[in-house]
């Protein structure tokens, strides 16, 4: 992960009211994460702290085992005190990173850094409910921090990244069609199982902020915060940050490009309207376009055995077999054309492809194609591409979103770590 975090989402920082230590606290871990190593002058200078908090938070944080120092190479040797530079310490605390979609779910142990320590895939959706996956996933957990041998009061909290309309607030899963989860308190139900503090997301939005914080592409752009991104999957979803902050909505609900109307489109979708995006764009709609599933004669989600077969195309793909290749070529062109109205009401920094389908060049070529197009008659720029590839997946995603909540977001306890 890129050592960079942006704090410009409201949602990223929660100190509690009146513990201004905590909240000092997540500043110096943040900038310790972005800088590498630094020295405490330089780290007072670039906070805006004193030197004396400083030093008093840091001090703190190397007894704690969350930073180390270093003693500066070619430092001349001087009366006093020494010369030192901080780090953190990798393995001085840990978070668990989820990613729940309809074609696939992933969990993994991160360290301090960000770095992956752990990560298995775990089978959710042949489950018979909600709270049997869950479980299921509460056992996968457990089995691999076993399997790390990771002390469990060194685990900050576990970030989930699901697919659907999530109320972050709330650790609420709204509804998630593909999935066929609705109204579920995932948070709640995950962190009483585990006994740790878990945060939720909707996967496109823990994508975004990933990107825009974590990513290797964060910054590249003037004004990168202004970022929509596309996570095509199975299903059609999207993140519109503005300004670094999420766009959420009245209803928690927006970017849910994949239920634009496509003209000439006649497919039924998962939502029940006919010509939805994401039965043209998705890769259901190149499923469709291959034969490999029946039109819907119901409104009913994807399954696993679909996205199974979405795995094996995108394998075939990759393989240069020319139909497949068209068929995913088209799927992205549709893709392409939703993104040039996106654009034209927005006017976005960057469009972020990711998900499985920005995994497969067929299907990258039809969205620039399209996108192409519309750039022919605009004044030429010398700016930054704007359509990058993502560089996360759903797991990594979850992890940075609880890096981000449990240790640099004001909530840390030190109490807990040394108990």
């Amino acid at each position: 992960m890129k050592k960079k975090i942006s704090r410009n989402d409201s949602s990223k920082l929660r100190a509690v009211p009146g513990d201004l230590r905590r909240h000092n606290r997540g500043l110096v871990l943040e900038y310790l994460f972005r800088a590498s190593t630094v020295s405490r002058t330089a780290l007072a200078q670039a906070t805006g702290l004193t030197p004396a908090a400083v030093s008093r938070i840091t001090r703190e944080l190397v007894e704690a085992g969350l930073v180390r120092e270093l003693a500066r190479e070619g430092a001349p040797a001087a009366r006093g005190r020494p010369q030192v530079d901080l780090e953190l310490c990798a393995e001085g605390a840990y978070v668990i990173g989820i990613g729940v979609g309809a074609f696939e779910q992933w969990v993994r142990i991160a360290d301090l850094r960000g770095e992956c320590v752990s990560r298995r895939p775990v089978q959710l959706l042949d489950q018979s409910s909600a709270r049997s996956a869950l479980k299921v996933l509460v056992g996968e957990i457990r089995a691999l921090l076993t399997l790390a041998k990771i002390p469990r009061k060194r685990v900050l909290g576990a970030g989930i990244a699901s697919a659907g309309v999530v109320d972050r607030q709330k650790g609420l899963i709204i509804e998630s069609p593909n999935l066929g989860w609705h109204d579920l308190p995932v948070a709640r139900l995950v962190s009483d199982a585990l006994r740790l503090p878990v945060c939720v997301e909707s996967m496109h939005h823990a994508l975004n902020l990933a990107e825009e914080g974590f990513g290797k592409n964060a910054g590249k752009a003037s004004g990168a915060g202004d970022t929509v991104l596309v996570n095509a999957s199975m299903g059609i979803g999207a993140s519109v940050m503005e300004q670094g902050r999420i766009v959420r909505g009245r209803h928690s609900a927006a970017g849910q490009i994949g239920h634009m109307s496509v003209a000439g489109a006649t497919g039924l979708c998962t939502c029940g309207r006919k010509g939805c995006l994401d039965t043209v764009a998705s890769g259901y709609g190149v499923l469709r376009r291959l034969g490999l599933v029946p039109p819907r004669k119901v409104a009913r989600e994807h399954d696993a055995a679909a996205a199974r077969k979405l795995l094996s195309a995108i394998e075939r793909e990759r393989q240069g077999e020319p139909r497949v290749r068209r068929a995913f070529h088209a799927s992205g062109a549709e893709l392409g054309n939703a993104l040039n109205a996106v654009r034209a009401i927005l006017d976005p920094q960057r469009i972020v492809l990711a998900g499985p389908l920005a995994g497969t060049l067929s299907y990258v070529k039809g969205v620039q194609a399209r996108l192409d197009e519309r750039k022919a008659g605009e004044p030429r720029e010398a700016a930054a591409p704007l359509l990058v590839l993502g560089t996360h997946t759903p797991d990594s995603a979850g992890a940075c979103l609880a890096l981000t909540e449990f240790a640099f977001g004001g909530t840390l306890e030190l109490a807990d770590l040394v108990r």
